[in-house]
Protein backbone atom coordinates (compact mmCIF):
# COMPACT_ATOMS: atom_id res chain seq x y z
CA UNK A 1 0.00 0.00 0.00
CA UNK A 2 2.68 2.44 1.04
CA UNK A 3 4.84 1.73 -2.25
CA UNK A 4 1.65 2.37 -4.21
CA UNK A 5 1.41 5.86 -2.24
CA UNK A 6 4.84 6.31 -3.54
CA UNK A 7 3.95 5.53 -6.81
CA UNK A 8 1.00 7.35 -7.10
CA UNK A 9 3.00 10.72 -5.62
CA UNK A 10 5.87 10.19 -7.46
CA UNK A 11 3.72 10.50 -10.48
CA UNK A 12 1.62 13.62 -9.81
CA UNK A 13 4.99 14.97 -9.44
CA UNK A 14 6.41 13.92 -12.80
CA UNK A 15 2.97 15.45 -14.25
CA UNK A 16 3.83 18.59 -12.58
CA UNK A 17 7.30 18.62 -14.18
CA UNK A 18 6.13 17.86 -17.24
CA UNK A 19 3.33 20.79 -17.25
CA UNK A 20 6.28 22.82 -16.13
CA UNK A 21 8.54 22.14 -18.34
CA UNK A 22 5.81 22.83 -21.27
CA UNK A 23 5.00 26.39 -20.04
CA UNK A 24 8.30 27.58 -18.32
CA UNK A 25 10.53 27.06 -20.86
CA UNK A 26 8.38 28.93 -24.13
CA UNK A 27 8.20 31.94 -21.69
CA UNK A 28 11.79 31.99 -21.61
CA UNK A 29 11.77 31.68 -25.57
CA UNK A 30 9.17 33.52 -26.83
CA UNK A 31 9.86 37.05 -25.80
CA UNK A 32 13.09 36.76 -27.58
CA UNK A 33 12.18 34.64 -30.43
CA UNK A 34 8.98 37.07 -31.04
CA UNK A 35 10.67 40.23 -30.86
CA UNK A 36 13.56 39.41 -33.19
CA UNK A 37 10.92 37.28 -35.87
CA UNK A 38 8.48 39.83 -36.23
CA UNK A 39 4.50 39.07 -36.32
CA UNK A 40 4.57 37.42 -40.22
CA UNK A 41 7.27 35.38 -39.45
CA UNK A 42 6.00 34.36 -35.97
CA UNK A 43 2.82 33.31 -38.21
CA UNK A 44 4.73 31.62 -40.56
CA UNK A 45 6.39 29.20 -37.89
CA UNK A 46 3.02 28.72 -36.28
CA UNK A 47 0.49 28.69 -39.64
CA UNK A 48 3.12 25.36 -40.32
CA UNK A 49 2.90 23.94 -37.17
CA UNK A 50 -0.85 23.82 -36.73
CA UNK A 51 -0.64 22.49 -40.73
CA UNK A 52 1.74 19.68 -39.73
CA UNK A 53 -0.29 18.70 -36.50
CA UNK A 54 -2.72 16.91 -38.87
CA UNK A 55 -0.04 14.90 -39.94
CA UNK A 56 1.15 14.25 -36.15
CA UNK A 57 -2.63 13.27 -35.32
CA UNK A 58 -2.97 10.80 -38.14
CA UNK A 59 0.31 9.05 -36.88
CA UNK A 60 -0.27 9.41 -33.17
CA UNK A 61 -4.00 7.54 -34.07
CA UNK A 62 -4.80 8.41 -30.52
CA UNK A 63 -2.26 5.52 -29.42
CA UNK A 64 -1.37 7.00 -26.09
CA UNK A 65 -4.45 6.14 -24.71
CA UNK A 66 -5.81 3.00 -26.48
CA UNK A 67 -2.29 1.37 -26.55
CA UNK A 68 -1.89 2.54 -22.76
CA UNK A 69 -5.30 0.64 -21.94
CA UNK A 70 -4.42 -2.24 -23.65
CA UNK A 71 -1.24 -2.90 -21.99
CA UNK A 72 -2.08 -1.45 -18.44
CA UNK A 73 -4.91 -4.39 -18.33
CA UNK A 74 -1.74 -6.62 -17.31
CA UNK A 75 1.83 -4.69 -17.42
CA UNK A 76 3.52 -7.38 -16.35
CA UNK A 77 2.37 -9.75 -19.74
CA UNK A 78 5.25 -9.34 -21.56
CA UNK A 79 3.77 -11.29 -24.70
CA UNK A 80 1.12 -8.47 -24.88
CA UNK A 81 3.57 -5.74 -24.34
CA UNK A 82 5.65 -6.76 -26.96
CA UNK A 83 2.42 -7.87 -29.51
CA UNK A 84 0.71 -4.43 -28.57
CA UNK A 85 4.60 -2.78 -29.04
CA UNK A 86 4.55 -4.16 -32.60
CA UNK A 87 1.51 -3.35 -34.06
CA UNK A 88 1.44 -0.11 -32.75
CA UNK A 89 4.95 0.26 -34.12
CA UNK A 90 4.27 -0.77 -37.48
CA UNK A 91 1.04 0.72 -37.82
CA UNK A 92 2.94 4.39 -37.31
CA UNK A 93 5.37 3.57 -39.93
CA UNK A 94 2.16 2.57 -42.58
CA UNK A 95 0.92 6.07 -41.38
CA UNK A 96 3.97 8.02 -41.44
CA UNK A 97 5.01 6.80 -44.91
CA UNK A 98 1.39 7.99 -45.52
CA UNK A 99 1.93 11.27 -44.51
CA UNK A 100 4.89 11.82 -46.30
CA UNK A 101 3.31 11.10 -49.55
CA UNK A 102 0.29 13.33 -48.79
CA UNK A 103 2.96 16.72 -47.07
CA UNK A 104 4.18 16.31 -50.34
CA UNK A 105 1.29 17.19 -52.77
CA UNK A 106 0.33 19.37 -50.19
CA UNK A 107 3.80 21.07 -50.37
CA UNK A 108 3.63 20.87 -54.03
CA UNK A 109 0.20 22.82 -54.81
CA UNK A 110 -0.23 25.16 -51.28
CA UNK A 111 0.87 28.36 -51.77
CA UNK A 112 1.44 28.83 -48.09
CA UNK A 113 3.87 26.05 -47.50
CA UNK A 114 5.04 26.12 -51.20
CA UNK A 115 6.23 29.91 -50.34
CA UNK A 116 7.81 28.51 -47.17
CA UNK A 117 9.15 25.15 -47.82
CA UNK A 118 12.20 25.35 -45.45
CA UNK A 119 10.11 25.52 -42.33
CA UNK A 120 7.64 23.32 -43.60
CA UNK A 121 9.53 20.46 -44.22
CA UNK A 122 11.90 21.11 -40.89
CA UNK A 123 8.10 21.47 -39.02
CA UNK A 124 7.27 18.06 -40.64
CA UNK A 125 10.50 16.08 -38.78
CA UNK A 126 8.13 16.13 -35.65
CA UNK A 127 6.46 13.59 -37.04
CA UNK A 128 9.48 10.66 -37.05
CA UNK A 129 9.19 11.74 -32.96
CA UNK A 130 5.78 10.37 -32.84
CA UNK A 131 6.78 7.18 -34.50
CA UNK A 132 9.75 6.57 -32.24
CA UNK A 133 7.84 8.69 -28.87
CA UNK A 134 7.19 6.14 -26.42
CA UNK A 135 5.31 7.98 -23.84
CA UNK A 136 2.13 5.71 -24.05
CA UNK A 137 4.42 2.30 -22.72
CA UNK A 138 6.04 4.39 -19.52
CA UNK A 139 2.33 5.59 -19.29
CA UNK A 140 1.63 1.63 -18.68
CA UNK A 141 3.79 0.82 -17.12
CA UNK A 142 3.49 3.96 -14.83
CA UNK A 143 6.74 5.17 -14.79
CA UNK A 144 5.75 8.62 -15.66
CA UNK A 145 9.03 10.15 -14.10
CA UNK A 146 10.57 8.80 -17.82
CA UNK A 147 8.55 11.12 -19.67
CA UNK A 148 8.98 14.04 -16.99
CA UNK A 149 12.83 13.04 -17.61
CA UNK A 150 12.81 12.64 -21.32
CA UNK A 151 10.44 16.06 -21.84
CA UNK A 152 12.74 18.26 -19.30
CA UNK A 153 15.93 17.61 -21.43
CA UNK A 154 13.81 18.44 -24.58
CA UNK A 155 12.58 21.66 -23.41
CA UNK A 156 16.61 22.73 -22.16
CA UNK A 157 18.02 21.32 -25.21
CA UNK A 158 15.20 23.01 -27.22
CA UNK A 159 15.63 26.48 -25.37
CA UNK A 160 19.50 26.40 -25.49
CA UNK A 161 19.71 25.74 -29.98
CA UNK A 162 17.16 28.59 -29.57
CA UNK A 163 18.72 31.10 -27.41
CA UNK A 164 22.23 30.29 -29.25
CA UNK A 165 21.23 30.32 -33.02
CA UNK A 166 18.43 33.05 -33.45
CA UNK A 167 19.95 36.36 -33.66
CA UNK A 168 18.14 38.23 -36.52
CA UNK A 169 15.05 37.73 -38.22
CA UNK A 170 16.31 35.45 -41.23
CA UNK A 171 17.21 32.84 -38.64
CA UNK A 172 13.58 31.96 -37.72
CA UNK A 173 13.70 28.86 -39.94
CA UNK A 174 15.76 28.01 -36.87
CA UNK A 175 12.90 27.67 -34.54
CA UNK A 176 11.10 24.67 -36.27
CA UNK A 177 14.66 22.99 -36.72
CA UNK A 178 15.54 23.54 -32.96
CA UNK A 179 11.97 21.96 -31.83
CA UNK A 180 11.88 19.18 -34.96
CA UNK A 181 15.46 17.96 -33.86
CA UNK A 182 15.54 18.25 -30.11
CA UNK A 183 12.01 15.92 -30.19
CA UNK A 184 13.45 13.39 -32.40
CA UNK A 185 16.26 13.15 -30.06
CA UNK A 186 14.24 13.25 -27.27
CA UNK A 187 12.26 10.55 -28.89
CA UNK A 188 15.07 8.11 -29.56
CA UNK A 189 16.31 8.10 -26.30
CA UNK A 190 12.61 6.86 -25.51
CA UNK A 191 12.77 4.27 -27.91
CA UNK A 192 16.24 3.08 -26.99
CA UNK A 193 15.45 3.27 -23.33
CA UNK A 194 12.07 1.23 -23.59
CA UNK A 195 13.65 -1.61 -25.54
CA UNK A 196 16.20 -1.68 -23.20
CA UNK A 197 13.63 -1.75 -20.20
CA UNK A 198 11.17 -3.29 -20.95
CA UNK A 199 12.96 -5.59 -23.00
CA UNK A 200 10.62 -5.40 -25.86
CA UNK A 201 10.65 -7.56 -29.21
CA UNK A 202 9.85 -6.58 -32.50
CA UNK A 203 7.26 -9.27 -33.68
CA UNK A 204 5.89 -10.31 -36.94
CA UNK A 205 3.14 -7.83 -37.48
CA UNK A 206 1.02 -7.91 -40.94
CA UNK A 207 0.15 -5.16 -42.87
CA UNK A 208 -3.57 -6.67 -42.77
CA UNK A 209 -2.96 -6.96 -38.82
CA UNK A 210 -1.63 -3.26 -38.74
CA UNK A 211 -4.61 -2.25 -41.14
CA UNK A 212 -7.31 -4.26 -38.64
CA UNK A 213 -5.90 -2.36 -36.00
CA UNK A 214 -6.41 0.39 -37.45
CA UNK A 215 -9.76 0.47 -37.87
CA UNK A 216 -10.61 -0.68 -34.83
CA UNK A 217 -9.39 2.44 -32.58
CA UNK A 218 -11.32 4.34 -35.94
CA UNK A 219 -13.60 6.15 -33.50
CA UNK A 220 -11.42 7.50 -30.70
CA UNK A 221 -9.24 8.69 -33.38
CA UNK A 222 -12.52 10.44 -34.97
CA UNK A 223 -13.40 11.86 -31.46
CA UNK A 224 -9.37 13.27 -31.90
CA UNK A 225 -9.87 14.67 -35.20
CA UNK A 226 -13.04 16.71 -33.94
CA UNK A 227 -11.02 18.16 -31.05
CA UNK A 228 -8.02 19.58 -33.55
CA UNK A 229 -10.76 21.31 -35.80
CA UNK A 230 -10.96 23.51 -32.76
CA UNK A 231 -7.67 23.91 -32.23
CA UNK A 232 -6.00 24.13 -35.85
CA UNK A 233 -8.40 24.44 -38.68
CA UNK A 234 -8.37 28.12 -37.66
CA UNK A 235 -5.07 29.08 -37.68
CA UNK A 236 -4.98 27.20 -41.15
CA UNK A 237 -7.88 29.05 -43.08
CA UNK A 238 -6.87 32.15 -41.58
CA UNK A 239 -3.00 31.36 -43.12
CA UNK A 240 -5.02 29.84 -46.77
CA UNK A 241 -7.29 33.07 -46.69
CA UNK A 242 -5.11 36.15 -45.29
CA UNK A 243 -1.14 36.15 -44.51
CA UNK A 244 1.09 34.89 -41.92
CA UNK A 245 1.17 38.48 -40.12
CA UNK A 246 -2.66 37.62 -39.66
CA UNK A 247 -1.93 34.26 -38.27
CA UNK A 248 0.82 36.09 -35.95
CA UNK A 249 -1.69 38.29 -33.88
CA UNK A 250 -3.94 35.60 -33.36
CA UNK A 251 -1.45 32.97 -32.61
CA UNK A 252 -0.09 35.28 -29.75
CA UNK A 253 -3.52 36.02 -28.02
CA UNK A 254 -4.59 32.62 -28.59
CA UNK A 255 -1.27 31.27 -27.05
CA UNK A 256 -1.53 33.42 -23.37
CA UNK A 257 -5.04 32.14 -23.41
CA UNK A 258 -4.31 28.42 -23.61
CA UNK A 259 -1.56 28.99 -20.90
CA UNK A 260 -3.93 30.41 -18.61
CA UNK A 261 -6.26 27.18 -20.07
CA UNK A 262 -3.61 25.13 -19.04
CA UNK A 263 -2.33 26.77 -15.63
CA UNK A 264 -6.33 27.38 -14.18
CA UNK A 265 -8.60 25.83 -16.32
CA UNK A 266 -7.37 22.01 -16.31
CA UNK A 267 -5.99 21.39 -13.13
CA UNK A 268 -8.96 22.60 -11.19
CA UNK A 269 -11.02 20.73 -13.43
CA UNK A 270 -8.86 17.24 -13.18
CA UNK A 271 -9.04 18.14 -9.35
CA UNK A 272 -12.44 17.77 -9.07
CA UNK A 273 -13.18 15.11 -11.32
CA UNK A 274 -12.09 12.38 -8.70
CA UNK A 275 -14.83 13.78 -6.37
CA UNK A 276 -17.43 13.74 -8.75
CA UNK A 277 -16.99 10.67 -10.32
CA UNK A 278 -16.66 9.24 -6.41
CA UNK A 279 -20.62 10.93 -5.79
CA UNK A 280 -21.78 9.76 -9.01
CA UNK A 281 -20.82 6.08 -8.44
CA UNK A 282 -22.22 6.52 -4.88
CA UNK A 283 -25.68 7.71 -6.02
CA UNK A 284 -27.18 10.18 -8.61
CA UNK A 285 -28.40 12.50 -6.65
CA UNK A 286 -25.19 12.73 -4.93
CA UNK A 287 -23.37 13.20 -7.92
CA UNK A 288 -25.63 15.62 -9.12
CA UNK A 289 -25.62 17.73 -5.80
CA UNK A 290 -21.56 17.89 -5.82
CA UNK A 291 -21.70 19.42 -9.80
CA UNK A 292 -23.77 21.98 -8.52
CA UNK A 293 -21.66 22.67 -5.67
CA UNK A 294 -18.71 22.11 -7.56
CA UNK A 295 -19.76 24.76 -10.55
CA UNK A 296 -19.43 27.78 -8.20
CA UNK A 297 -16.07 27.44 -7.93
CA UNK A 298 -15.06 26.52 -11.32
CA UNK A 299 -17.14 29.28 -12.60
CA UNK A 300 -15.88 31.88 -10.38
CA UNK A 301 -12.15 31.00 -10.25
CA UNK A 302 -11.98 30.91 -14.49
CA UNK A 303 -14.04 34.09 -14.22
CA UNK A 304 -11.61 36.34 -12.13
CA UNK A 305 -9.02 34.75 -14.80
CA UNK A 306 -10.95 36.33 -17.28
CA UNK A 307 -10.90 39.38 -16.14
CA UNK A 308 -7.16 39.47 -15.57
CA UNK A 309 -6.75 38.89 -18.92
CA UNK A 310 -9.12 40.83 -20.61
CA UNK A 311 -7.79 43.54 -18.37
CA UNK A 312 -4.03 42.87 -18.08
CA UNK A 313 -3.89 41.62 -22.31
CA UNK A 314 -2.09 45.55 -23.23
CA UNK A 315 0.47 44.95 -20.67
CA UNK A 316 0.83 40.60 -21.37
CA UNK A 317 1.34 41.23 -25.20
CA UNK A 318 3.78 43.81 -24.95
CA UNK A 319 6.08 42.42 -21.89
CA UNK A 320 5.84 38.65 -23.81
CA UNK A 321 5.61 39.64 -27.54
CA UNK A 322 6.82 43.38 -27.84
CA UNK A 323 5.04 46.60 -29.52
CA UNK A 324 4.89 44.75 -32.86
CA UNK A 325 2.35 42.36 -31.86
CA UNK A 326 -0.14 45.55 -30.53
CA UNK A 327 -3.29 44.05 -32.54
CA UNK A 328 -2.96 40.82 -30.55
CA UNK A 329 -4.43 42.40 -27.60
CA UNK A 330 -8.11 42.56 -29.66
CA UNK A 331 -7.36 38.91 -29.74
CA UNK A 332 -6.82 38.09 -26.07
CA UNK A 333 -9.76 40.29 -24.53
CA UNK A 334 -12.38 38.32 -27.13
CA UNK A 335 -10.56 34.90 -26.51
CA UNK A 336 -10.45 35.86 -22.38
CA UNK A 337 -13.46 33.77 -21.06
CA UNK A 338 -12.93 30.73 -23.47
CA UNK A 339 -11.38 28.91 -20.49
CA UNK A 340 -14.40 29.85 -18.39
CA UNK A 341 -16.88 28.43 -21.40
CA UNK A 342 -14.76 25.31 -21.87
CA UNK A 343 -14.50 25.23 -18.08
CA UNK A 344 -18.10 24.92 -17.24
CA UNK A 345 -19.09 22.70 -20.52
CA UNK A 346 -16.12 20.22 -19.35
CA UNK A 347 -18.10 19.45 -15.83
CA UNK A 348 -21.14 19.28 -18.14
CA UNK A 349 -19.47 16.83 -20.72
CA UNK A 350 -16.77 15.00 -19.32
CA UNK A 351 -18.04 14.82 -15.63
CA UNK A 352 -21.58 14.76 -16.46
CA UNK A 353 -22.30 13.38 -19.27
CA UNK A 354 -20.06 10.97 -19.80
CA UNK A 355 -20.37 9.31 -15.57
CA UNK A 356 -23.91 9.33 -16.60
CA UNK A 357 -22.87 7.37 -20.36
CA UNK A 358 -23.72 9.79 -22.36
CA UNK A 359 -21.23 9.21 -24.68
CA UNK A 360 -23.01 9.73 -28.00
CA UNK A 361 -25.12 12.70 -27.11
CA UNK A 362 -21.90 14.18 -25.86
CA UNK A 363 -20.22 13.25 -29.89
CA UNK A 364 -23.43 14.66 -31.33
CA UNK A 365 -22.44 18.12 -29.53
CA UNK A 366 -18.20 18.34 -30.36
CA UNK A 367 -19.62 17.45 -34.25
CA UNK A 368 -21.95 20.13 -34.44
CA UNK A 369 -19.62 22.18 -33.03
CA UNK A 370 -16.99 21.01 -35.59
CA UNK A 371 -18.69 21.63 -38.19
CA UNK A 372 -20.05 25.24 -36.56
CA UNK A 373 -16.22 26.32 -36.28
CA UNK A 374 -15.43 25.17 -40.14
CA UNK A 375 -18.24 27.28 -41.30
CA UNK A 376 -17.93 30.26 -39.26
CA UNK A 377 -13.96 30.08 -39.91
CA UNK A 378 -14.76 30.47 -43.81
CA UNK A 379 -17.07 33.55 -43.09
CA UNK A 380 -15.90 35.15 -40.69
CA UNK A 381 -12.45 34.53 -41.11
CA UNK A 382 -12.53 35.39 -44.86
CA UNK A 383 -14.28 38.90 -43.10
CA UNK A 384 -12.59 39.75 -40.49
CA UNK A 385 -8.71 37.97 -40.53
CA UNK A 386 -7.55 37.34 -37.09
CA UNK A 387 -10.41 39.14 -35.24
CA UNK A 388 -12.87 36.83 -37.35
CA UNK A 389 -10.85 33.66 -36.17
CA UNK A 390 -11.18 34.69 -32.40
CA UNK A 391 -14.86 35.30 -32.57
CA UNK A 392 -15.20 32.05 -34.00
CA UNK A 393 -13.48 29.94 -31.40
CA UNK A 394 -15.56 31.81 -28.88
CA UNK A 395 -19.08 31.59 -30.65
CA UNK A 396 -18.13 27.77 -30.83
CA UNK A 397 -17.28 27.39 -27.20
CA UNK A 398 -20.08 29.34 -26.43
CA UNK A 399 -22.60 27.26 -28.63
CA UNK A 400 -21.17 24.02 -26.96
CA UNK A 401 -22.06 25.11 -23.73
CA UNK A 402 -25.64 26.28 -24.63
CA UNK A 403 -25.85 22.92 -26.58
CA UNK A 404 -24.98 20.98 -23.67
CA UNK A 405 -27.18 23.01 -21.29
CA UNK A 406 -30.10 22.43 -23.01
CA UNK A 407 -29.70 18.26 -23.57
CA UNK A 408 -28.79 18.10 -19.55
CA UNK A 409 -32.35 19.99 -19.14
CA UNK A 410 -34.24 18.04 -21.77
CA UNK A 411 -33.26 14.39 -20.31
CA UNK A 412 -34.32 16.10 -16.92
CA UNK A 413 -30.62 17.09 -15.59
CA UNK A 414 -30.67 20.58 -13.66
CA UNK A 415 -26.73 21.45 -13.22
CA UNK A 416 -27.62 24.93 -12.03
CA UNK A 417 -28.71 25.69 -8.80
CA UNK A 418 -28.78 29.37 -7.74
CA UNK A 419 -28.63 28.95 -4.08
CA UNK A 420 -24.85 27.35 -4.22
CA UNK A 421 -23.60 30.59 -5.93
CA UNK A 422 -24.45 32.18 -3.14
CA UNK A 423 -21.14 33.52 -1.27
CA UNK A 424 -22.14 31.58 2.23
CA UNK A 425 -23.04 28.40 0.84
CA UNK A 426 -20.04 28.25 -1.19
CA UNK A 427 -17.91 28.94 2.03
CA UNK A 428 -20.01 27.07 3.83
CA UNK A 429 -19.52 24.30 1.85
CA UNK A 430 -15.58 24.23 1.41
CA UNK A 431 -14.78 24.59 4.90
CA UNK A 432 -16.82 21.52 5.67
CA UNK A 433 -14.66 18.35 6.53
CA UNK A 434 -13.91 16.11 3.53
CA UNK A 435 -15.71 13.03 4.58
CA UNK A 436 -18.68 14.84 4.85
CA UNK A 437 -18.52 16.43 1.43
CA UNK A 438 -17.55 13.25 0.11
CA UNK A 439 -18.53 10.54 1.84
Amino acid sequence: MASGRRLLFRNIFSVGIIQIANYFFPLITIPIVSRIIGPDKFGTINFSASFIAYFTLLIGFGFDITATRKVAVDPGNEQNRNRVFSSVFISQIILLTISVVLFSICLLNIPQLKAEKQVAIFTFITCLATVLTQNWLFQAMQDLHKIAILSLIGKVLFTAVILLTIHSREDYYWQPLALSVSQVVVALCSFIWSVKKYKLKLLKTSVRDCLSLLWQEKVFFLSLCVISIYTNTNIVVLGVLHNSENVGFYTAGQKLILIMQMVITVPLTQAIYPYIGKAFGDDYNKGIDMVQRMLPAVFGFTFLAGLVIFFGAPLFISFFYGSAFQPAVTVCRILAFVPMIIALGTVMGIHVMLNLKMDKVFLKVTCIGAITGVVLNLLLVNLLGYIGAAITWTVTEFLNLCMLTFLLRKHGIQIFNREYFKLKQCIAYFLKPRSKQIG
